[in-house]
């Protein structure tokens, strides 16, 4: 016997086999078991949809002698299954398109039926008639025999003449869902007994777009590779890429690594790497990150799971991500257009790590540009003095002008020899304040040096584990990106210059150069806000200790000899001793302002 395909084997043979389209399958059953079958039947969709499948089902159930038609016992339903029974012919508008085609049709319909109720013709890919052939069926699709059932199938109804649409039932076909898509896959599989990845199913739906038929044929060009259904598989069949992959390619371009980029570009092309649907799937991934970052919800996201969030959240930024979704769409829209969509494609790449290059330039310029502007501002006004001055004399020669500039010139000289006294006393009085000023920053400065418990530090490095800080400084660089965002530059300025020396589960240790940026970190009032920006950053919450450069190798030092002399502490839960408990400040309120939040509740915002 020879062999069959999977979509022709598995063809659904009742109404209730039918992936989908429920809305069409309820409503014929419903017309049968009422007996008000319809002349004309138009089933309109995109590929692969069922179609074909319910004509013939229902062509089996109103011929069917048994009960629950179709039973697919009796000899018709038997006949039409393979495809024998005269009564229902097939036929292909494709090829028998023309007016002498359809004439012969309608010296046939005038005959009765030989062994059915119905005599059903099924016109496949009616839209490919021409205009004259319509016009012919017109007339016969109007007022058929009452045992004449049409059933007419179109992918592009738009092209069949309003006439003939009006005559029929139209039915519209939707792209089967992929649940309905992966659940009869499974059935597919278990009956081939073959053993598969969960993950297959998702991505095997996603690449037939809707059509059960893509599908099974897909899992059957799948499985002729090789009987083990694998991601790895279905990858190398279809020159796709993994979500890690794509996830990889995504953070060389943040990183402008061009030489890397142009790298996995190469290695792309070399395994036949289908480009445009790689494009549609980074585009995908973008837009699963902007929705996972607005939202923080797994249950929107259409292709990233849990895993892919965390390899590039916080990478990213979402302005980022929709500059690029912009530049990979810009890109697609001219596949059509270009025999190679690889060019296209390598020059979005190229856009995107260049656009980068040149935000960060932008983003120096305005910061070195600010002083110069105040500059500038500050010498006009000093030019605009000199004229007040000297006196506006009339025009006379110029040897006049000058002695009369002079006179008046030693004019209030007088006044001014008077003033230095008062001036003097001023300075006197003007430069105990200023020490004064001097020294209160030195007090505050000691007062604010926050001591950091040494017992602290060694319980985070008796928990310390090498891959945590590996991740952990993976991801530090990204926080710069941060320092360009009103909502966060200010956390973000304070640790992008730390570097982090150890970590662990829980916490980790940063150092920096100068004390007072380590005071900083360490203050309560800091630390809260700080730990939840690097929730953020990091992805996971972590305790932190800020330490000074230079003192971190006696530290680090200190903590080795220990541990050689097995004198460590054993790990404990981390306490940070010199972060106190932080409360927000309680907000006094006046008889007022109090009158204002009894009347209308928390919603009241008052003026600082």
């Amino acid at each position: 016997m020879s062999y069959k395909a999977l979509y022709r084997t598995y063809r659904p043979q009742t109404f209730e086999d039918v992936a989908g389209q429920s809305h069409v399958t309820i409503t014929l059953q419903n017309a049968i078991k009422e007996n008000r079958i319809a002349h004309a039947y138009l089933f309109a969709g995109p590929r692969g949809t069922g179609k074909t499948t319910i004509a013939k089902i229902f062509a089996k159930a109103i011929n069917c002698t048994g009960e629950n038609p179709p039973c697919n016992e009796c000899s018709n339903c038997k006949e039409i299954t393979v495809g024998d029974h005269p009564d229902v012919i097939e036929i292909d508008a494709a090829s028998n398109n023309g007016v002498n085609e359809v004439r012969e049709l309608i010296d046939k319909v005038k005959y009765a039926p030989i062994n059915a109720k119905y005599k059903v013709y099924i016109i496949d890919e009616v839209h490919m008639m021409t205009p004259e052939a319509f016009n012919a069926l017109l007339k016969t699709l109007e007022e058929p025999p009452a045992h004449i059932v049409f059933i007419l199938a179109t992918t592009e109804p738009h092209k069949i003449l309003p006439t003939i649409i009006s005559r029929c039932q139209r039915f519209d076909f939707q792209r089967v869902d992929e649940n309905d898509i992966i659940t009869r896959l499974k059935y597919v599989l278990e009956e081939e007994k073959v053993d598969y990845e969960e993950e297959t199913l998702s991505i095997i739906s996603k690449l037939a777009d809707g059509g059960m038929r893509d599908a099974l044929s897909i899992l059957e060009q799948c499985l002729a590779y090789d009987r083990h259904l694998t991601v790895e598989n279905i990858n190398k069949v279809y020159g796709l890429l993994s979500n890690d992959e794509k996830i990889r390619l995504i953070k060389l371009l943040l990183t402008k690594d061009m030489k890397g980029v142009l790298k996995t570009l190469d290695h792309m092309l070399s395994t036949s790497i289908d480009l445009k649907k790689l494009t549609q799937d980074l585009i995908d991934v973008l837009k699963d990150i902007v929705i996972y970052k607005n939202t923080e919800d797994l249950s929107l996201l259409f292709v990233l799971r849990k895993s892919d969030i965390q390899q590039i959240i916080p990478y990213i930024l979402v302005e980022e991500a929709f500059e690029m979704i912009d530049i990979f769409m810009d890109a697609s829209s001219h596949y059509g257009q270009s025999v190679d969509s690889s060019t296209y494609f390598e020059l979005a790449l190229l856009k995107i790590c260049n656009q980068i290059k040149e935000e960060n330039k932008k983003e120096v310029v305005v910061e070195t540009v600010k002083p110069q502007v105040q500059e500038k501002i500050v010498e006009p006004e000093v030019i605009k003095e000199e004229p007040v001055l000297a006196p506006q004399p009339p025009v006379i020669e110029e040897v006049k002008e000058k002695k009369i500039v002079v006179e008046e010139v030693k004019q209030p000289v007088e006044p001014i020899k008077e003033e230095p006294v008062e001036e003097k006393e001023q300075e006197e009085i003007i430069q105990e304040p200023i020490e004064e000023v001097h020294e209160e920053p030195v007090q505050q400065h000691i007062a604010t040096n926050i001591e950091v418990d040494f017992n602290d530090i060694l319980n985070i490095l008796v928990q310390a584990k090498r891959p945590v800080l590996n991740d952990i400084q993976d991801k530090w660089p990204v926080i710069k990106r941060y320092c360009y965002n009103l909502n966060t530059a200010k956390y973000a300025n304070m640790l992008f210059e730390a570097k982090p020396v150890a970590a662990g589960e829980k916490a980790f240790i940063l150092t920096l150069k100068y004390q007072p940026e380590v005071n900083n970190i360490n203050l309560t009032e800091n630390y809260y806000p700080l730990k939840n920006f690097l929730k953020e950053v990091l992805g996971s919450e972590y305790d932190f200790i800020a330490v000074l450069e230079s003192k971190w190798p006696e530290m680090r030092n200190q903590f080795i000899q220990l541990n050689r002399e097995k004198k460590l502490p054993k790990p404990q839960p981390i306490h940070l001793h010199h972060i106190a408990e932080y409360k927000e400040p309680v907000v006094e309120l006046t008889d007022a302002q109090q009158y204002a939040v009894d009347m209308f509740g928390d919603i009241v915002e008052f003026e600082e």
